[in-house]
């Protein structure tokens, strides 16, 4: 009997085919625009634990850390007994079989989280090539990734392989037809006169020869590209986009699926000859996965989801714990702060912000999603394109340009600017002539690098770095788009309105202090393909600066704190906004359009550079202690010294640990976090839930929060639950292909998700979203949320509780409704006089403290 008997037959429908397998791909774009996201965002639809069995199905990746990871957490107090009885409770088992339930989690078991059997690595194409003996992929993919890593070249290599609006398939086409050298595999006339078809005629041909039943096709072809879901799931991205490229290129799924298959035909002709079987002539066995059954076999392990849900608590609690013990606000007004900060969400600026406020106290810090409100398409004096400087679910309709307020002098010989010298060799002779003149003194520096890496950044700009002598054209002149429907800058009322949206979203409508910095972020690193990952997700992976810049130009206009005074926000006189940006892996800080401070006070903003230099300081200090190599002891000078030279070192795969173990978000006043140490662990959301009556605001702060924070959580999950899967490995390997994304070597497939290096340290936990309002309110809200963020809530891709904005009391939130949440009466919360006392002598995560002198 053949695999065909065990197959329903209906007819297939290639493009409505193609769109179900598209499903399945990752969705990471050009390493230009790293934007963090559900890596199982084809799942999203299934509650958390069914999502991530399903994809184990079909992926063929582990769903959660060894049993003997949870056990030994469980040994080191990080799981409490506690949570191990509520997540019991959890599992929708009755009472009487909690005490086996609990039993069989201290069972020694080695092998309960290996993947399960799965389409990508058991499906009908691998039992066809194991069947037949030809390792199908080794000699497949190299053939594949070459073409489709010239086509799509982004400026590696000098020579361009695609003609201007030359589609994929008519660029092999033209290879095969014309190449003076036969083009592997297209070397046989029959080959050859297939490619003068259509992709439709071609896959149609091959399917039946290879497949040999429809009912296995779509299923085929699903696992052909998982085979090598970067570089298909990168096609399909440009597909769709084609603006993702700078250089644009005319591809699609269809063409490249076309492409592939008759590479396989030609392959297997040449290794079986012309009477090879197909699929569907395949002796039939019942452990070949289908495609039609996967959902139904998805299992989820039961004693590894319990303990998951019991670390998660456990872990969650901890934050619960000490907001509980937070004192509600006093009614008594505030004095007016010296300076207040305005910082991202971003939970590396959860520890900066708990060093300035502790620096001094008279400065107020805020929290907010680092585009800040202002959403455009930002081009630099010395960029070749313009970016987005906002969430990727938004669609900016302005166009910002930055102009230079200095001339820069020409270089007079070739080694004035050799750092930053760009060959473009217009000859195989000029090019090995500049490799011999020049490879050596290259060779040279870099081994000095290596060896001896400076503080100093090397001389080439780097995306992450904002020029502080640079003017930006904010204003709109004239109301005439641009050729893409842009407009160039802003009228004064979309300013008003931009700013007045991200001040009545943090809260802060009244009481401005004398001084007002806004803080970007960015990061600097030397040997980096991945720096994108490093910077501002609310930016699409840029710095912030441009928007911190704007922010301060647009609050200090008088024209724009006029309209805003009329809607009820005054801006004092003598309040000054200023941008900045935080430079996270040096720990540095850049003031921008220092020009315009002439004649401001001198006395607030010395006193806030000083405090923040102390907080910098402070912040290095802690973030050393991850860092193997990093100086143990309590020297600030030493450990900010420490960290700017890894910023340089071209062999330093680790310049900074990013988003490692992020776990809370959370949106509220900053009285309810201020008094607590969060490990850098926490995102943090300004919200005044006093002056949000309707549940408009937090509507507006979840709509950011929930991608970016969830996107950023899960993709650090499910590349630390099954890094070669889900993540990218190690970096060591990594080669910049086309300057599109990473691959092992030269002809492998791009790497999604996150390299090991920024990972290993990582808890892998969901995100607890914590928002200081109440449970009736939040129901208003969630109305109007939207059924694509509500999905992320229903089905628990990340958690959510609300704090009382008075009584502290704490409720988590369920699709069924709301849970009051009840912790042991003897739960302890650690306390401590310092963030110093708490950091001394640590090396792995810490439990969130109470902070005595706060």
């Amino acid at each position: 009997m053949t695999l065909a008997r065990h197959t329903n037959n209906h007819p297939f429908h290639l493009d409505t085919a193609i769109e179900h397998i598209a499903h399945w791909l990752p969705t990471q774009g050009p390493i230009k625009d790293f934007i963090h996201h559900n890596t199982l965002h084809a799942v999203q639809h299934y509650p958390f634990h069914k999502g991530v069995a399903v994809a184990a199905k079909v992926f063929g990746a582990r769903s959660y850390l060894p049993m003997a990871d949870y056990q030994a957490m469980y040994q080191k107090g990080r799981i409490k007994d506690f949570a191990i009885d509520w997540a019991i409770k959890q599992s929708g088992y009755t009472p009487e079989h909690f005490p086996l339930l609990r039993t069989n989690l201290f069972i020694v078991d080695h092998s309960q989280h290996y993947p399960p059997i799965s389409l990508a690595n058991h499906g009908i194409r691998n039992r066809w090539i194991s069947h037949l003996e030809v390792d199908l992929n080794s000699l497949v993919h190299p053939v594949m990734f070459r073409l489709l890593g010239n086509f799509l070249d982004q400026g590696i290599s000098r020579w361009t392989l695609a003609k201007p609006d030359e589609s994929f398939w008519d660029c092999v086409w033209r290879l095969a037809q014309n190449s003076l050298l036969p083009l592997y595999p297209f070397d046989s006339l029959t080959m050859r006169e297939m490619l003068n078809g259509t992709p439709d005629d071609v896959i149609a041909a091959c399917l039946h020869r290879l497949v040999g039943n429809e009912a296995l096709y779509e299923q085929y072809l699903l696992e052909m590209l998982l085979g090598h879901p970067g570089w298909a799931g990168m096609v399909r991205l440009i597909e769709l986009d084609k603006k993702a490229l700078l250089e644009r290129r005319n591809i699609s799924l269809k063409e490249m699926i076309a492409v592939e298959l008759l590479v396989e035909w030609a392959i297997m002709a040449k290794k079986r000859g012309d009477h090879f079987i197909a699929v569907a002539q395949l002796p039939a066995t019942g452990d070949i996965p289908l495609l039609s059954d996967y959902e139904e076999q998805a299992t989820v392990p039961l004693s590894l989801k319990i303990w998951h849900e019991a670390m998660e608590y456990s872990l969650h609690a901890e934050l619960l714990a000490g907001l509980q013990r937070q004192p509600a606000p006093a009614e008594k007004p505030k004095p007016t702060p010296i300076a207040q900060a305005f910082f991202c969400i971003d939970d590396r600026e959860c520890s900066l912000r708990r060093y300035l406020e502790e620096a001094n106290p008279a400065i107020e810090t805020f929290g907010a999603a680092g585009f800040f409100g202002i959403d455009f398409l930002y081009q630099g004096f010395d960029d070749a394109y313009p970016v987005a400087q906002c969430p990727n679910i938004l669609s900016p309709k302005h166009l910002i340009l930055e102009t230079s307020l200095a001339t820069e002098p020409e270089k007079k010989a070739i080694t004035d600017g050799l750092s930053d010298l760009h060959i473009k060799p217009h000859s195989l002779f000029r090019g090995w002539l500049y490799t011999q003149l020049l490879g050596f003194s290259y060779a040279g520096r870099m081994l000095w690098d290596v060896f001896r890496p400076g503080t100093q950044l090397v001389k080439i700009q780097k995306l992450s770095e904002v020029s502080a002598h640079t003017h930006l054209h904010l204003l709109r002149e004239s109301d005439e788009p641009t050729e893409d429907g842009r407009l160039l800058g802003f009228s004064y009322i979309e300013m008003a309105d931009k700013i007045e949206g991200l001040l009545r979203n943090i809260g802060l409508t009244k009481n401005f202090a004398p001084l007002v910095v806004v803080v970007a972020h960015g990061s600097s690193s030397t040997n980096n393909p991945h720096f994108a990952a490093y910077d501002c997700g609310a930016c699409s992976g840029k710095p912030g600066a441009p928007n911190a810049r704007a922010f301060a130009w647009m609050a200090n206009s008088l024209e724009v704190r006029e309209i805003l005074r009329e809607r009820g926000i005054t801006i004092p006189i003598t309040t000054l906004f200023v941008g900045a940006l935080h430079n996270t892996s040096r720990d540095e800080i850049t003031y921008f359009d220092q020009h315009l401070l002439a004649g401001y006070p001198t006395e607030t903003l010395e006193a806030f550079q000083a405090a923040m230099a102390q907080a910098l300081d402070k912040n290095a200090l802690e973030r050393c202690r991850w860092f193997e190599l990093a100086p143990q002891g309590h020297d600030h000078d030493d450990a900010h010294a420490h960290v700017q030279a890894r910023a340089t070192s071209i062999f330093e795969p680790r310049p900074e640990l990013n988003h490692s173990n992020n776990l809370y978000a959370v949106v509220g006043r900053r009285q309810l976090t201020s008094g607590l140490f969060l490990d850098r662990r926490s995102f943090l959301h300004s919200y005044d839930p006093n002056t949000d009556p309707e549940g408009n605001i937090i509507v507006k702060i979840l709509s950011a929060v929930i991608p970016v924070c969830g996107g950023i959580n899960l993709e650090y999950l499910f590349s630390r639950v099954d890094n070669s899967v889900y993540g990218a490995g190690t970096k060591l390997p990594h080669n910049v292909i086309g300057l599109l994304g990473v691959a092992n070597g030269v002809e492998g497939d791009l790497r999604t998700g996150l390299p090991s290096q920024m990972i290993e340290v990582h808890e892998p936990s969901r995100l607890l979203i914590v928002i200081e309002q109440s449970t009736e309110l939040l129901d208003k809200a969630f109305t109007k949320l939207g059924a694509a963020l509500m999905e992320w809530l229903n089905n628990d891709w990340v958690r959510l509780a609300a704090c009382h904005p008075e009584s502290r009391e704490l409720y988590f939130y369920h699709q069924s409704g709301w849970e009051k949440i009840e912790l042991p009466s003897d739960y302890q919360v650690p306390t401590a006089d310092s963030s110093a006392v708490i950091i001394r002598g640590e090396r792995h995560t810490i439990p969130v403290h109470i902070l005595k002198a706060a």
